[in-house]
């Protein structure tokens, strides 16, 4: 037993010598490693990086870890813009030392393309393009078809290769088919019960009539003049003719709706107050009533307690218009926010008094004041297009009473001014303010004038006579 233990003793002697002899360089190795890191604490994953461009791009990504911190800690000095390609330098900071790395912005992506079948009749020339779903690429894209020119017009089924190429070579290439075929059906009705509506007077145009067809995207429209009459209000038919571009034809009736228009064959005073309401907006409104006129009120914001006057108004049948809930020209016309925002203001003033959205407005100045350029140039080209393309219609006047030349401008004058026209529609601009009391006294001559004269007195709707000025600014 002594025996054994001792050869025992001496192996683990052997062995410890071995792993203490091994230790040695595995310890000076792990030691020349963490002073290295101690120097040396920001590890990258690259030195060169390549970043595509125009995608973001966060450099702490590139940061493998920090040797006794965190990447959260390291300061970035450079700037990286991934929208312009080329090199960029950035130096990674972190107490007191360094790593450099190279940013090189590049397109290294091909476009994304995606084609689709066309199917064509005889008659259209091949446009490529139409292959063409959609594409996509970080910058401009070149495209470049391939496909036999010669057969290209023959009935069947021909394929097109599409390659896209980017601003730097990178390209996609994608095959789609062209199918060519003889189009022998006539377009048809996109809503065979859909109705047809017109006003009084008013003519059925090919826009009013939806159609369709399976190759011609705009099939001509002719409608039949002498198969309706829009004269009489009511309900009636219309009849047209369709034809695509291969000639094929078919003839439909449509229903037709012909609604009243008051004006119709008339003449009309369309009497318009701006400014209120007001102290004499009641007063107004028992002349209107004694002679049974219906007028236009342009209200503003800035009497809320008038504000009975306009739900009084709109329950007599006369017509709520938007003018302005400031009526501050610097704030209103600084911009087209601006303006829309004064818009919205008044127009919820009035749908909260009336229950009511009105679509009627008149620019205060009117549409070709020249004071709005002295805060925006050419907002008034822009904003008379713009509250169109919102489903308003504006109206300015073509007889101006002159009341807003000063206060107690003469009666006399008011009435001479406003009684000067013998056109078919006739918008006359007055003013309701509580300093408009000769525009009021005035009212009864100017209707009774207007009467004897054969005209009718009729609120404003979005269809009516607007009276354009030419807009100026």
């Amino acid at each position: 037993m002594p025996v054994k233990r001792r050869k025992r003793k001496r192996r683990k002697l052997r062995l410890g010598r071995v792993l203490v002899v091994l230790a040695i360089p595995l310890l000076a190795v792990l030691g020349i490693y963490v002073l290295y890191l101690t120097f040396n604490p920001i590890q990258l994953r690259s030195r060169d990086v390549v970043v595509e461009y125009k995608e973001k791009y966060d450099p702490k990504s590139n940061i493998k870890f920090v040797f006794r911190g965190d990447p959260e800690q390291v300061q970035i000095k450079g700037n990286i813009d991934t929208n312009k390609k080329g090199e960029y330098p950035i130096t990674y900071a972190y107490n007191g030392r360094t790593a450099d790395a190279l940013i090189n912005v590049k397109d290294t992506k091909a476009p994304e393309l995606a084609l689709e079948d066309v199917h064509v009749d005889m008659t259209t020339e091949f446009d490529p393009a139409t292959l063409v779903k959609s594409a996509k690429d970080a910058g401009k894209i070149q495209y470049a078809y391939k496909y036999d020119k010669e057969s290209i017009d023959v009935r069947g089924k021909h394929e097109v290769e599409v390659v896209a190429t980017d601003e730097d070579g990178n390209e996609t290439r994608k095959t789609a088919m062209l199918i060519r075929e003889e189009d022998t059906k006539a377009p048809t009705l996109k809503d065979k019960k859909a109705k047809i509506t017109i006003r009084q007077g008013q003519s059925v145009t090919p826009e009013m009539i939806q159609v369709k067809d399976e190759f011609d995207p705009n099939p001509v429209v002719t409608i039949s003049e002498s198969s309706y009459d829009s004269t009489e209000p009511g309900s009636s038919t219309v009849e047209f003719t369709v034809e695509d571009r291969s000639g094929n034809r078919a003839t439909y009736t449509q229903k037709l709706e012909i609604e009243e228009d008051p004006a119709y064959g008339k003449k009309v005073v369309y009497l318009t107050f701006d400014d209120g309401p007001s102290a004499n907006t009641g007063e107004i409104l028992k002349m209107l009533d004694k002679y049974n006129a219906k007028a236009t009120f342009f209200v503003t914001g800035t009497h809320p307690e008038y504000n009975k006057f306009i739900k009084q108004a709109d329950k007599a049948g006369h017509t709520i218009g938007l003018h302005t809930f400031s009526h501050d020209y610097a704030d209103l016309y600084s911009s087209k926010e601006a303006y829309f925002d004064d818009l919205k203001k008044v127009s919820d003033m009035v749908e909260d008094v009336t229950g009511k959205k009105s679509m009627v407005i008149r620019f205060p100045g009117g549409s070709s004041n020249m004071i709005s350029a002295q805060y925006t140039p050419e907002i008034m080209t822009e904003l008379t297009k713009e509250v169109r393309d919102k489903g308003y219609q504006y109206f300015d006047w073509n007889v101006d009473s002159t009341d807003a030349s000063g206060n107690n401008v003469p009666v006399s004058q008011i009435v001479a001014n406003a009684t000067a026209s013998d056109e078919q529609y006739i918008n006359i601009l007055m003013h309701d303010t509580d300093a408009k009391d000769t525009t009021v006294e005035a009212l009864e001559q100017i209707i009774k004038h207007y009467k004897d004269e054969g005209y009718v007195f009729l609120g404003l709707d979005t269809s009516s006579y607007p009276a354009h000025h030419q807009v100026v600014n």
